[in-house]
């Protein structure tokens, strides 16, 4: 009898790093997010590859008075490579799981395109493997910042035992 495949993850806490695999038909960022959830840790920088059956973006660009924006969604048919993603595993204003995600894709043309990752959109094909650097000690907070136009990521000291660098940025 063969055993059913299901996601999975594993905490090293002494080393503050988590390894998983989603399996096919899950969601690359919702998948992600239900793993590092397990762990109930603050922050965290994820990178991953593996395939999907379809990759969902967008990318930055200048709109027509020359303000930045986001491009319209798109969507690219699989069989789709994951050459990278890399993000940030954080909360938002309301102290729900924000996961800010980009990523390189390549199509079975060979071509390579990526930008910026949509949630729930990127169901995956065999496998996706993952790791999350844990950042013990560090809150990270996703937040609109009007003087930009975007969400930002503001990160803050969540113990006494990490020496903050450089000034406050608000």
């Amino acid at each position: 009898m063969m055993k059913t495949l299901t996601n999975h993850s594993i905490y090293d806490e002494e080393n503050g790093i988590i390894f998983g695999s989603l399996t096919m038909g899950t969601d690359l960022m919702e998948g992600i997010i239900q793993e590092y959830e397990r762990y109930n840790i603050h922050s965290g920088v994820v990178t991953c590859m593996g395939s999907l059956s379809q990759a969902t973006y967008v990318y930055i660009k200048n709109d027509q008075h020359g303000d930045l924006s986001y491009s319209d969604e798109i969507i690219e048919e699989g069989p789709i490579e994951l050459l990278n993603g890399t993000g940030f595993l954080c909360k938002n204003e309301n102290g729900k799981t924000d996961f800010h995600l980009h990523a390189m894709f390549g199509n079975q043309k060979g071509a390579v395109f990526g930008g910026h990752i949509l949630p729930g959109k990127n169901p995956t094909l065999i496998t996706i493997e993952f790791t999350i650097k844990v950042g013990k000690g560090i809150q990270a907070l996703r937040t609109f910042k009007p003087q930009l136009g975007f969400q930002t990521i503001t990160f803050s000291n969540a113990n006494k035992g990490i020496k903050l660098i450089s000034g406050d940025y608000k």
